[in-house]
């Protein structure tokens, strides 16, 4: 949501770094192309299918959380490793941003946040007009001292005009005692991480409340709000519909979250949250033997280890928050890839190059539903593929 999602746990590629990984391309949306020699990376939640039974995999059956140009065959592309978009069939499809800094203002606990509304006719001639908001869900089901990934971005603006200002009741940003109020400059607000209280009762209001205003006058163009509920229960299982061999990247990736309760009807898991994570990332098939030798001795490159630093650094994508559909299903979108030029022209001889990537979600803090991982594979013909499995 992933992508991952994402994902922050989510994030999107932005360089060496620790969560996405080598220099990827400047964050920003792009265009979907089918064989996507490069592109951002995405791991993370996408539109899981709102009709029971049907198993969305089609990348370019819908806009995902990012759009990626087409570029030469082993450049980057920025990470996207999260949920897609429109998870939750009350939520109008979107397309996920690209996080960026946000920076926190703070604000009294408990101040009553803006009453969510429409805009306010020509108040803002420019308006832009809202890409992607997660969670999809606007009435989340979450759990006491949860960490969501709250996201926004707009478009059809200058940036330099807008602000995103984030207001709670009952929870706060950035950390599980940080501030009320956090707001963002631009069209784009990235991460934004929301600590749900504990101890929680259940009953006491949670809410996040979400405004894009004009700078120049403080006008409000868009008000979200998400007003959470409590897990009475949590699910402990997830299944993968596809399969493990490789896909084209992108590739998306449908999960049955159960188990079934024991009394009741489907759908037992609808609106609740899922976080996912990840691991460093790893080249996981290239030792130093297949390396040139002259450009092994040069660089030190005596272990896998020294590999995947020296030739893609850490992982630099993101994370994100999903909530599951009216189907008990979740979606995954996993697209973009790092630049591996330098080991392609570096390499003995030709060969497939895997980029395996670690991921968790956890629908209860601290215990994991699912651990998979996702591998980007370099075709020797320059294509790219995915495949991911259970681990």
């Amino acid at each position: 949501m992933s992508r991952e999602v994402g994902r922050s746990q989510a994030h999107e590629y932005t360089g060496s770094g620790a969560a996405r990984h080598e220099s990827v391309g400047t964050p920003g949306k792009r265009t979907l192309t089918a064989d996507l020699p490069s592109g951002p990376v995405v791991d993370g939640p996408f539109a899981a299918s709102a009709t029971p039974g049907t198993n969305d995999t089609n990348p370019m059956s819908r806009r995902g959380s990012v759009d990626i140009i087409a570029g030469t065959a082993g450049r980057s592309a920025a990470l996207v490793d999260r949920e897609p978009e429109g998870a939750s069939a009350d939520v109008p499809p979107t397309q996920a941003p690209m996080p960026q800094q946000a920076t926190a203002t703070s604000g009294q606990s408990g101040a009553e946040p803006p009453s969510p509304g429409a805009r306010a006719p020509g108040t803002v001639r420019d308006a832009p007009t809202a890409t992607y908001l997660v969670p999809f869900d606007r009435h989340p089901l979450a759990a006491p001292g949860e960490r969501i990934i709250c996201s926004a971005e707009f478009t059809g603006g200058a940036n330099a005009d807008y602000e995103i200002a984030y207001s709670t009741v009952g929870g706060h940003f950035t950390s599980a005692a940080g501030p009320t109020t956090l707001t963002v400059q631009g069209l784009i607000s990235g991460n934004v991480n929301f600590f749900v209280p504990t101890p929680w009762n259940g009953t006491d209001a949670v809410s996040v409340t979400m405004q894009l205003k004009k700078k120049s006058d403080g006008s409000v163009v868009q008000t979200e709000t998400w007003s959470f509920g409590k897990k009475t229960y949590y699910p402990t299982t997830m299944t993968q519909r596809e399969g493990t061999g490789e896909r084209t990247l992108p590739g998306v990736y449908n999960y049955d979250i159960g188990a079934a309760r024991p009394s009741g009807t489907p759908p037992f898991y609808e609106h609740q949250t899922i976080l996912e994570w990840f691991d460093n990332w790893s080249i996981s098939n290239i030792v130093p033997a297949d390396i040139a030798e002259a450009y092994r001795n040069a660089h030190g490159l005596t272990s896998a280890a020294a590999i995947t630093t020296h030739f893609i650094g850490a992982y630099a994508g993101s994370n994100g928050t999903f909530t599951v559909n009216g189907n008990d299903r979740i979606a995954d979108q996993h697209g973009g890839q790092p630049n591996v030029d330098n080991l392609v022209n570096n390499l003995a001889a030709p060969k497939d190059i895997e980029i395996a990537l670690p991921q968790t979600y956890e629908a209860q803090p601290g215990t994991a539903l699912g651990r998979y991982m996702v591998t980007r594979v370099h075709k020797a013909d320059g294509s790219w593929k995915v495949k991911k499995a259970p681990r």
